[in-house]
């Protein structure tokens, strides 16, 4: 069942424009290493707080993601900006679009 990973965090806002710069890299990677990646967002929720909003083939590929996320160098250099994690969370997408999600 296809999971949606959400993790709020902070950033100094003089870092918004190299944490900005660092995502396409980041991006790339993710796409390249983790086959059950399937989408990004990022939410700036206020001047400090933002919320990464990632989709993911199955919660089993997230956890696996999750295990070894930061080895990619890519990865490391955009979360290097992030200053606290406040929550990061893992659910099973239920209902999408129009239509139930099975």
């Amino acid at each position: 069942m296809t999971a949606m990973e959400l993790a709020r965090f902070t950033v100094d806002p003089e870092d918004v424009d190299a944490m900005l710069d660092a995502r396409p890299a980041m991006l790339r990677a993710l796409r390249d290493r983790f086959e059950g990646f399937e989408a990004l967002h990022l939410v700036r929720l206020d001047e400090r707080t933002w919320l990464d909003v990632v989709r993911w083939a199955s919660r089993a590929q997230a956890d696996e993601a999750a295990a070894v996320i930061f080895e990619l160098p890519e990865c490391r250099a955009a979360f290097a900006y992030i200053k606290e994690v406040v929550a990061m969370e893992h659910g099973e997408i239920l209902f999408a679009g129009d239509h139930r999600v099975s």
